[in-house]
């Protein structure tokens, strides 16, 4: 990597670790101007040899476009220790914009986990975990968990209530509707033979609602990969059905490749913040362009981690491209919310810092788009920047801001 692209990428990402933050218990992170245009390949063939793993491409171009895109496709819920999760909720509403009650139609709940009781209560959810057959290029696969998120089963099975005290455990929330066939004009896009396969959570205007804790890691084993760095994130629903880390496989891998992440919840010791992972603001080969696309990525503003306590919050993607990351222990987990209740909830909780906005992107869909859920390999539009945007996003994973 050339010094003149890598130094000013350090500063920038110093930058954004130093940032100024307010702490609370309770507040909101705000983003707006989510979603842009951009083209991809779509995975065509999975190719799983040990001595010879690839990933090929169709010679295809698909675009996906509108209204909080990436974020509009079928999404995974990634949930990493020390996390205990007590409850989970998956709302859709045909139209919410925040701070307007007038036009927005109510919430009504198509997913549902609550790990409160003696039995555990699962509506439409999945727990599903890379535990699975080994790869040298794509990891390991998925397959269901046990209760400790770790030991592979052959059914749904809800994790322990007092599970994910210990770091870099993570399972995946799908939902429980079965994916098609893998192939690459599929529901659910080519994805790796003999796994559990099923949809993410899909929609627009969506909002998840999460009741957890995020204890400490005491085991000091500080050698663990995240150590003691809890997270609660959204991806694309297609990535973890083909390999289990981005990677530098750049046609097997669609996280820092266009269908990018929320971290919802990110923690480090003491504080937790949310960052959108895209490549929305991307304009070209420049290191003021990679600026632009990395100023878009954290949100101002940071929590306060539940060590000691239960928290209830979540975050509503709403019909205008704004999207808000909040706690508050006034939302409920109920069949149905309404608009005016949601917005009033969202009102009334103070902002921990300015919206962030986000840079418009740059290109523009055809009149006739279409939209895959199939895996998001990178167009060859922005691939010499892959490596940087893969480097760069797993130094901020590490040093947590």
């Amino acid at each position: 990597m050339k010094s003149s692209i890598l130094f000013p990428l350090i500063s920038i990402l110093s930058t954004i670790v130093n940032a100024d933050t307010t702490l609370g218990s309770s507040g909101k992170i705000q983003f707006s101007g989510v979603g842009y245009d951009f083209s991809y390949q779509p995975i065509s063939k999975i190719n799983n040899g040990n001595k010879n793993c690839y990933c090929e491409l169709s010679d295809n171009e698909e675009w996906v476009s509108g209204t909080n895109t990436p974020f509009n496709e079928y999404l995974a819920v990634h949930v990493r220790g020390p996390t205990k999760l007590s409850k989970f909720a998956y709302y859709i509403s045909s139209n919410f914009t925040i701070g307007n009650s007038s036009t927005s139609t109510s919430w009504n709940r198509s997913a549902f986990f609550d790990n409160t009781e003696d039995f555990p209560t699962m509506e439409n959810i999945t727990f599903l975990g890379h535990q699975g057959d080994d790869s040298s290029c794509l990891g390991k696969a998925l397959t269901y968990i046990g209760q400790d998120g770790r030991t592979p089963q052959k059914t749904n099975t809800a994790p322990g209530k007092y599970m994910q005290d210990v770091s870099n455990v993570e399972y995946i929330i799908y939902s429980n509707v079965s994916c098609p066939k893998s192939s690459v004009n599929g529901g659910c896009g080519v994805y790796r033979s003999g796994i559990p396969a099923f949809y993410g959570f899909g929609g627009v205007t969506k909002m998840f609602l999460f009741e957890f804790s995020m204890p400490t890691d005491s085991s000091n084993d500080t050698g663990i990969s995240y150590f003691n760095a809890p997270n609660i994130w959204l991806g694309s629903d297609s990535q973890p059905r083909v390999l289990s880390q981005p990677g530098f496989q750049s046609n097997c891998s669609c996280i820092f490749q266009g269908c990018g992440e929320f971290q919802v919840f990110s923690a480090n010791a003491t504080k937790m913040n949310s960052s959108m992972l895209t490549l929305q603001g991307l304009n070209g080969n420049t290191s003021l362009d990679i600026q632009s696309m990395y100023t878009n990525m954290d949100g101002y503003g940071s929590f306060d981690r539940p060590i000691n306590t239960t928290v209830t919050g979540g975050v509503v993607f709403d019909s205008s491209g704004n999207v808000v990351s909040f706690l508050s222990s006034d939302i409920a987990f109920d069949e149905q919310l309404t608009s005016s209740s949601v917005n009033a909830i969202l009102a009334d909780i103070p902002e921990l810092g300015t919206t962030k906005q986000l840079k418009a992107g740059i290109q523009t869909a055809p009149t006739t788009t279409s939209s895959s859920n199939s895996a998001l390999p990178l167009s060859s539009k922005v691939n010499n920047w892959m490596y940087i945007f893969t480097i760069a996003t797993t130094l901020l994973h590490n040093i947590m801001w």
